[in-house]
């Protein structure tokens, strides 16, 4: 096993992520960008609206999340809640059915390493992980299935309501496919079994076995786990939910927001609405909608007039769930968090958030973009050591791979610097008949273009004739495979291999390495994991 780290591969994220978020050029869309922030700044503001009340509330749900179990390190954690030197670094994910996709990790361990980053930065104070689980959301779809090596098994269950509280004791199937793929392998088989103890425990739901599984995978780095489904936090959000039930100043911040954020080509991947907020119950979450002087629950039109919504509200605002624009401003009202740690996807919607942030005068923690990463088996890393490639090299498109292959055997590609002279000289020689206004420039510009064409069509087949002659058919076909699988742009690994299939390999020796890492900045952005 072994873990190096580099920036993030051309392409992986967008170049507005990357600008804002690792190489400090501000959008200008919100407090505090990237890693780059004014770290003093989000401190200070946080100290100044977190009280010592809130914050033995939230220590005692936490203690009681977190029940029988905890190490000494998340133990300490939720004691250190309680002292107004201590913050939170969060991050969040819909929880999902064998953890999901090894993004979902990645997630993790860059809030603990930002954490690590902070503490050493600023000695006097606790910089404290939490994973935040999103157990209101009720798309089942997205949850429901695990992937294992190209198979899918898919929990078929009519579930209306908020995930989190799917019970897991009715898995067996799930269980029983997973031993198959792993028959001849005993470690794996036990594997198997401690989990299926921690779903089909008593009164277990999706909930509490991923709070129980996740505590206990990052334990010795003190994660505290969250689900903030609680009636005592909702009541700490009435505010919030009374702004976006009763005025439409939420909703013109949105989407004052959001044109903004148009007007610099960023599509805005969250929709504003006039009340950004679901009914939940037991048996449903149903977005609201108002409607004339009252609401209506979508899908079952049932009404409620203003009266009578403002009463739940007093009464039960644990009935009410806020939407993927909302949850921000609900996170920073009941959390001491000075960052969160986002996917590229949630990036873009916080930075929906920020006049509603103001609106509501809510204290803005800063944005950090996510870690990311990559599995390379040991067989795979030994061919590209054996070829002269990196894993940076195979993170290039097909032409410029083909390129570097030839310059590591060659010392140059000669003839790709041929290629490259004669499109350039006949740039020129266009430009030249542009300047002088010629009216032989259309049909130079037709002849150039079918020229090049051609040209580069030859030029790319004499370099794959190249690297045939030097490599067998099946070398090379391996390495575009392991291009288009291992290190897929397009498709990226993190986001199609699950780590339920690392984990019950045995192959999490790298998890430790990853949440030991101290710093957090554009160099060690990305994690290259061989096992």
């Amino acid at each position: 096993m072994n873990v190096v780290s580099q920036s993030y591969p051309n392409n992986y994220i967008s170049a507005t992520l990357r600008n804002s978020s690792w190489d400090g050029r501000s959008l200008g869309l919100y407090p505090f960008e990237g890693i780059h922030s004014d770290w003093q700044a989000v401190i200070e503001k946080v100290s100044n609206n977190f009280g010592s009340e809130q914050r033995k509330e939230l220590a005692d749900i936490l203690v009681s999340q977190l029940g029988n179990g905890g190490s000494n390190s998340q133990l300490e954690n939720v004691n250190r809640i309680k002292q107004e030197n201590a913050f939170l670094v969060v991050t969040g994910q819909q929880i999902h059915l064998g953890l999901g996709p090894m993004y979902v990790i990645y997630k993790i361990a860059s809030a603990i390493v930002l954490c690590n980053d902070l503490n050493d930065r600023y000695s006097e104070k606790h910089f404290i992980p939490l994973f935040w689980m999103s157990t209101e959301d009720h798309d089942v779809a997205e949850i429901n299935h695990v992937d294992l090596f190209g198979d899918r098994f898919t929990y078929d269950i009519d579930w209306k309501t908020g995930v989190g509280n799917i019970p897991t004791q009715d898995l067996e199937a799930l269980w029983d496919w997973m031993k198959l793929k792993f028959q001849h392998v005993p470690e794996a088989l036990k594997r198997i079994e401690d989990l299926k103890l921690i779903y089909q425990a008593k009164k277990q739901t999706l909930s509490t076995a991923t709070a129980k599984w996740v505590s206990e995978l990052f334990a010795a780095f003190g994660l505290l786990v969250l689900d903030p489904n609680v009636a005592a936090l909702k009541k700490r959000a009435v505010r919030i939910f009374t702004s976006d039930l009763f005025d439409d100043a939420l909703y013109s911040k949105f989407t004052a927001q959001s044109k903004l954020l148009k007007n610099q080509h960023i599509s805005a991947p969250a929709h504003a609405r006039e009340c950004n907020l679901f009914w939940m119950d037991a048996h449903r979450r149903e977005r609201i909608a108002k409607a004339g002087d009252g609401f209506v629950l979508v899908d079952s039109g049932q009404k409620l007039d203003r009266i009578a919504m403002r009463e739940v509200l007093d009464k039960e605002p644990e009935r009410f769930s806020p939407n993927v624009l909302l949850r921000p401003l609900y996170q920073q009202a009941i959390l001491p968090a000075v960052a969160y740690i986002a996917g590229p996807t949630e990036y873009l919607y916080w930075l929906q958030t920020t006049q509603a942030f103001a609106q509501l005068n809510l204290t803005v923690p800063a944005l950090v973009h996510r870690m990311g990463g990559v599995i390379i088996p040991e067989s795979q890393n030994k061919k590209l050591i054996r070829l002269g490639l990196t894993a940076k090299d195979m993170f290039l498109d097909i032409h410029a791979l083909k390129t570097s292959l030839i310059e590591k055997l060659t010392g140059d590609n000669e003839l790709e610097s041929l290629q490259q002279n004669i499109e350039n000289g006949i740039a020129d020689y266009l430009q030249v008949l542009y300047n002088w206004k010629s009216e032989l420039l259309v049909d130079a510009k037709k002849q150039a273009d079918a020229f090049l064409k051609a040209r580069r069509k030859m030029t790319d087949a004499a370099i794959s004739g190249y690297l045939n002659a030097q490599f067998s058919e099946s070398v090379w076909d391996s390495v575009l495979a392991m291009q288009g699988d291992t290190f897929s742009v397009g498709l990226p690994q993190e986001r199609r291999d699950f780590f339920l299939q690392y984990f019950l390999n045995g192959q999490t020796d790298w998890l430790n390495s990853l949440c030991n890492h101290r710093k957090y900045d554009r160099n060690s952005a990305f994690w290259l994991i061989t096992v």
